[in-house]
């Protein structure tokens, strides 16, 4: 192909990035040109599914406190939210879709232990579970030997509880 014919041939070239960007502002919220290069990469970067930090990293972000402080701007927070509801309403994957899959895995589940795992993320999902209020204790031990020889009332009291917890109760 000649220079000429090229030149006669229409562009095959993609858009760019940014124009691309440009394009969908208006839908966000946000005037033309009120976020820089930078900017409109660190949304892209974000939403691709990278981290602030790594997404800073990619724009081009001195430090990963430089990016934080670029998701903070207004328009950076709009520009991410429209593109990942963008990204939301393009997947379409909702609840349904979530419940239907659980449902194929609970069915081909091979044992018990499968099928309860499937049962347990069919709760979480749907919000069944009632958030556990119990307390949790975190005891660092250097060593066995100082657990035994602790006195039981110095057990308790890492445990939480008093002496009386060690004696029965009558009725």
């Amino acid at each position: 192909m000649d220079q000429a014919s090229q030149a006669e041939a229409p562009s095959t070239e993609l858009v760019s990035e940014h124009t691309e960007f440009q394009s969908h502002m208006p839908y966000m919220g946000i005037d033309r040109g009120s976020l820089t290069m930078q900017q409109e990469k660190l949304v892209s970067l974000i939403c691709s599914g990278m981290t602030t930090a790594a997404a800073g990293r990619g724009a081009g972000y001195s430090s990963p406190q430089a990016a934080y402080q670029a998701v903070k701007v207004p328009e950076v927070q709009k520009a991410i939210t429209y593109f990942k509801e963008e990204m939301r309403e393009e997947v379409k994957f909702s609840n349904q879709h979530a419940h239907m899959m659980y449902m194929e895995a609970y069915n081909s589940s091979a044992n018990a232990t499968e099928m309860k795992n499937t049962t347990d993320s069919l709760v979480k999902l749907h919000g069944l579970a009632a958030p556990e209020n119990a307390t949790q204790v975190n005891i660092n031990i250097n060593g066995t030997k100082q657990l035994e020889r602790m006195t039981d009332e110095d057990l308790l009291k890492i445990a939480g509880k008093d002496i009386d917890y060690l004696e029965p109760k009558s009725d």
